[in-house]
Formats: C-alpha cells, structure tokens, sequence
C-alpha cells in the first residue's frame, strides 16, 4: 500500500493549519552579510542622530528615473468559461521612454528636469542639475542655506560619488549623507514619490516626450506639501525597521 498522499488532500491540511499560498517577494538585491552589516550601522546612526539632533528638515534628497511611453500593464479578467481574454500587445524590447531627474524635500518639489534623447548622466550633467537646484533653494528656502545647511540624501550612482560632484558638493556646503548601497528601500525618492509616480501614469499612453513631461508636471501639481512631507517622515520609521531586521529588506 503507498504511503502518498495526494495533492488536494495536502493543500486541504496546509489551510486547515492557516496556512495560504502567496508569491515570492522581489527584492532589489540579494545582500550579502556584509551589506546587511553596513545597511544596520547606517541606519542605527541615522536614528541616533536624528534623536539627538533632528535634521530631516535639512534633508535634499534625488533619483532619476525612465518614463516609459506606454504604462499600460496586463490585468486579469473575469470572463465566462469559453470567452477568450482580449489580446494584450507585448511592450517593445526597447521601447520609448524618458529620464527625469527630480530633487525634493519635506516642504516640496525644488527642481526637475528631462534628459534630452539619447543624453545620459554625467559628473558634468550632474554638477549642472547642483547649481540650478541649489539656486532655486536659496530662494525657497533661505533659511537652510545660510544656517547649518543642507543634507543630501541620493544613492551611489557614479556620477553621484564622482570626484567632480563631491567637489561641487563641498564647494556649495552641503554634507551629503551615506547612503548603503542597494538600498532603495531608505531613499524616499523610490519608495514614495516614484511609487506614487508609477500609480499616477498606469495605464498611459503618451506619442511624444512632450506627453510625457506633462503628465509629470500634472502629477507634481496634484501633490500637496503634506505629500513630500509625509515621504520624508517615513525615513525613521524604515531605518527602524531596517534594524528590527538586522538589515536585511523588511517588508
């Protein structure tokens, strides 16, 4: 007589015990020990000195990110057992799209702007993005410039660690904060603002770049000072949580 026993009775006993099925999460990066280590000391300072010495008011924070044309994505849908689901067109290899570089902080969005086609970001590029932000900075907020300055938060992108840009950032007077590396869950540019950004374009169509600026540009004029404030707010709450887990991703 076999010992097997079948499938369905299997999964009739794995939900009896509570148990349900779900998908593997994505993770940005499979860490290793080291990067867990480094993301857990960073994070417990950032705590420690933003209890002894709050500065989220002073943070700056950056990215750059594609929009893609088309943000249309497949869905499923509830059809009858001999209806056929509508055909979906498979998105190009490489298909049409558009970088924006955004810089922000607690009280608002302070400079963007779009990469010409077939442009890409340099120490040059990015050195050129500093002064215009930091210009547009001395007139919102004055005040940040000429106390204790402000902080930048971007990742580690090359030309973000460059010499050029290092120099242009001591030059300028900002300190920039350590940011480990394969850490988008710390950067509040990706986990609120592009990730409200991504839920605003679903589903759109744009022919020309010039849509799709637009499109942004009417995404940054619905948000409210609340909204940036809220995504700046967010970053001890996630450092928290990044020790809780020993620096591993949390969900």
């Amino acid at each position: 007589m076999s010992g097997s026993v079948s499938h369905p009775t299997v999964i009739d006993h794995l939900r009896q015990l509570g148990k349900s099925k779900k998908l593997d999460k994505w993770v940005p990066h499979e860490l290793s020990v080291d990067q867990k280590n480094r993301r857990y000391e960073a994070c417990s300072a950032f705590l420690l000195r933003n209890k002894n010495d709050p500065f989220l008011h002073r943070l700056v924070t950056c990215d750059e990110k594609w929009i893609m044309y088309d943000n249309r994505r497949r869905s499923a849908q509830w059809l009858d057992h001999d209806e056929k689901p509508k055909h979906f067109p498979k998105p190009k290899l490489h298909q049409r799209k558009v970088m924006v570089t955004v810089w922000w902080s607690a009280v608002g969005i302070i400079h963007y702007s779009f990469l010409n086609p077939g442009e890409t970001i340099t120490a040059e590029r990015y050195c050129r993005e500093i002064d215009k932000m930091h210009e547009k900075l001395e007139h919102l907020n004055p005040a940040l410039i000429n106390r204790k300055g402000p902080i930048l938060l971007h990742d580690n992108a090359r030309p973000h660690v460059a010499q050029l840009t290092l120099q242009k950032l001591n030059e300028l007077g900002y300190e920039t904060l350590p940011h480990p590396a394969y850490s988008p869950d710390l950067s509040p540019t990706d986990y609120h603002f592009f990730k409200h950004l991504d839920h605003y374009l679903q589903g759109k169509i744009f022919t020309n770049q010039a849509a799709a600026e637009s499109a942004f540009e009417e995404f940054i004029n619905s948000r409210t000072t609340e909204f940036y404030a809220t995504g700046i707010n967010k970053l001890p709450i996630y450092w928290q949580k990044c020790v809780d887990y020993n620096g591993s991703y949390f969900d």
